[in-house]
């Protein structure tokens, strides 16, 4: 039997990785061949939650599932980590917080999750980041680790759409979720998880010939005029567990407008967020 694929999750007490992690014991992320092992992560006070979601984990006897870690810490955590899904961003609305307050809290996280990645996982470890302000919090985490190629970072913009093979009316579907920047709100945590499951599942096995996928890439060289050092949402092929941005796509021109609109809100969320790492020596 090939040595398990090592998968890292975050806030994976939450309803959105309950649902995502028996899909990933169970084959759909990386095929029904490629055995797993699982490392959950949450803050200390829901230790004793995932001990439980690790008990319900292995009474399921998933063939594929090979072990499973409950931890606190990052460092414990991403050691050897081939994958990791980072869902424990802040949300964008908590009773008695100021937004700068959860703004800076976003960057310390993403921040730590970055060094720790670069420190304890694997050079080639591929990080999936979903929840509020995902593209920029994909972006701190990316720049946290250097070691790590900047194309192994990617944020979650995937929606379900009709399997319409007209790339015009294709382009529309990817719209939706570029627009608010990575910071959509899905209907419920089973929808965030399938998306997850999806991205993931593409990026691992890549997508079908003559299909694509949305997902928040690194924009350096897109050739959408895109500025390049963000993380943005585009079009992409996928083969051999690399993806690449599809050259040339003819784009309406609100569809254009909005693209602008995004990549300067992304811009200034950029901004705010290095300026933060610089101001609290982060």
């Amino acid at each position: 039997m090939a040595e398990p694929v090592k998968v890292a999750v975050t806030r994976a007490a939450g309803p959105t990785a309950y649902s995502l992690l028996y899909s990933i014991a169970n084959g759909e992320v990386c095929g029904n061949q490629q055995p797993v092992a699982l490392a959950l992560l949450d803050s200390s006070s829901m230790l004793g939650v995932l001990s439980g979601v690790a008990m319900e984990l292995q009474d399921c006897a998933f063939q594929l599932l090979q072990g499973v870690t409950v931890t606190d810490r990052d460092e414990v955590g991403f050691v050897g980590a081939d994958i990791a899904v980072l869902l424990d961003a802040v949300p964008a609305a908590q009773d008695g917080a100021e937004p700068s307050d959860l703004w800076k809290a976003n960057v310390r996280r993403f921040r730590a999750h970055g060094r720790a990645l670069d420190t304890y996982a694997k050079k080639s470890v591929k990080v999936l980041v979903a929840g509020n302000s995902a593209n920029t919090n994909c972006l701190v985490a990316m720049i946290s680790a250097p070691s790590i190629p900047a194309e192994n970072f990617t944020c979650l913009t995937r929606r379900d759409r009709d399997r319409d093979r007209d790339r015009d009316q294709a382009f529309l579907h990817w719209e939706a979720p570029v627009i608010r920047a990575g910071a959509r709100t899905f209907p419920n945590s089973a929808s965030v998880a399938r998306a997850t499951c999806d991205h993931l599942c593409a990026w691992w096995s890549g997508t079908k010939q003559g299909e694509w996928m949305a997902m928040g890439v690194v924009s350096d060289r897109n050739g959408y005029g895109i500025p390049e050092g963000l993380i943005y949402p585009f079009p992409v092929t996928v083969q051999a567990g690399r993806w690449h941005i599809i050259p040339g796509l003819v784009l309406p021109p609100l569809l254009r407008q909005n693209m602008a609109l995004c990549a300067r809100e992304l811009l200034r969320e950029r901004d705010r967020a290095l300026a933060s790492l610089v101001n609290s020596h982060l």
